[in-house]
């Protein structure tokens, strides 16, 4: 349907404040305006009304961090009592597993169907296995960030990757870490991102254990992970925080980065970085499985490049977004109060949309921006809106439409609206 009105009980642009009674006018699958809903039925005579009634229509969820090609894996994760150790059984399950193209697309079906049930739009999606996502995912409607991951063999083959946009799929260069990238391999992606204007990601201050590697420190990446891969110590600049450390690759930090966990940020480095186009998408759930510490959050709520993602089966129970937004919440409410409520939908919505450079395009209900979109049905009008989204579970969960387009739906009522 190229020309709609969505009404609801309740609209919640999240760059402004909550509407009551009001809809959202769709051309071309993009939001033209938002109103009242008898003042825009009056204006767009012409378009097709469907009325949401008791509800929240809002912006369609990011999920930030995730890998979906690594659903196979949560079986093989066993008791670990470090990070380190924990990643010793990934590598392990890596080499000893067999990971067949089919096992591969079953993780990635099964993670893309719960991330559309759950509300999300747009996926930063962590792609290890040389693309075997990427179809799925242009097939299943979602906007979504694919972030190649590399590693030092894929030294010299930067300016060779094919990164760039497709339709709703944009594909990013991602260097893993700090200790599995080299100075080398770091220099070149970051010179290539800045000479292209292609935004990066990466893992950055997710472990107490990568902070003693970039001090230079005894850490377990050098004395356990390095033989267990057969890869040799590299010589490295010597850093006192994680943010240190990556500006001396990403210089004076104007290279758009995403950084993803952010849990052993220093209060400096995130000063640092506060008027810098560098975003950080936050896993609490994912640092609390991994035993790695909870996000310095009091100074990160002061950032306004700040999003949410579950991460991948690998580190957390499930893709539940609705539980990963609820985990974010409880740690916000100890020092925000009610407050809280609306930081969490922030991050959910138009702080993971800045976080990955995409808020002119979605994150929002703002004229102009796609209509990513999604409807929470509720019996009651809530008091507090955003902490009704919060309250809310999967089950709730009405639409999904991404672009103008629904990608899912609960019932008939939203049948033929794609034509």
């Amino acid at each position: 349907m190229k020309n709609l009105i969505l009404s609801a009980e309740t609209v919640l642009p999240v760059a402004s404040g909550p509407l009551i009674n009001s809809a959202v006018a769709i051309s071309d699958g993009k939001i033209v305006e938002t109103g009242n809903t008898s003042a825009l039925s009056k204006k767009y005579r012409n378009y097709k009304h469907i009325k949401l009634g008791k509800g929240t229509l809002m912006p369609g969820f990011i999920n930030g961090h995730i890998h979906l090609e690594l659903g196979w894996i949560q079986p093989h994760i066993g008791n670990f009592s470090s990070f380190t150790e924990w990643l010793g059984q990934i590598i392990t399950a890596k080499k000893t597993q067999k990971t067949s193209k089919r096992v591969l697309e079953d993780s990635v079906k099964s993670g893309i169907a719960s991330l559309i049930n759950c509300g999300v739009t747009t996926a930063g999606e962590i792609s290890s296995f040389g693309g075997a996502d990427i179809p799925l995912l242009k097939k299943s409607g979602l906007r979504a960030i694919i972030f190649e991951e590399l590693f030092d063999k894929d030294t010299g083959l930067i300016e060779t990757k094919p990164f760039g946009k497709d339709g709703l799929i944009e594909k990013r260069p991602f260097p893993h870490a700090p200790y599995s990238c080299s100075p080398k391999l770091l220099k070149e992606i970051y010179k290539h991102s800045r000479k292209k204007d292609i935004p990066t990601g990466i893992h950055l201050g997710e472990s107490p254990e990568e902070t003693d590697f970039i001090k230079q420190k005894k850490n377990n990446f050098e004395n356990k992970i390095f033989p267990l891969i057969e890869k040799s110590n590299f010589k490295r600049p010597a850093a006192k925080s994680p943010v240190e450390y990556f500006s001396n690759f990403n210089k004076d930090l104007n290279t758009r980065s995403t950084i993803i966990h952010g849990v052993q940020l220093s209060k400096s480095d995130i000063n640092r970085i506060r008027k810098k186009p560098v975003g950080i998408i936050l896993c609490p759930r994912s640092n609390l499985f991994l035993k790695v510490g909870v996000p310095p959050l009091k100074n990160l709520v002061k950032l306004e490049r700040l999003g949410l993602g579950t991460d991948g089966l690998s580190s957390n129970y499930n893709l539940d977004y609705f539980e990963e937004m609820k985990a974010l919440h409880l740690l916000l409410s100890g020092f925000m109060g009610k407050e809280a409520s609306f930081q969490t939908v922030y991050c959910a919505t138009l702080g993971g949309a800045r976080s990955l450079f995409i808020d002119k395009e979605t994150g929002s209900i703002e004229a102009g921006k796609a209509a990513d979109l999604i409807f929470l049905s509720y019996k009651t009008k809530p008091a507090d809106p955003y902490l009704q989204v919060l309250l809310s579970t999967k089950d709730q969960l009405q639409m999904n439409m991404v672009g103008g387009n629904i990608i899912w739906s609960r019932n008939d009522k939203y049948k033929n609206l794609n034509g």
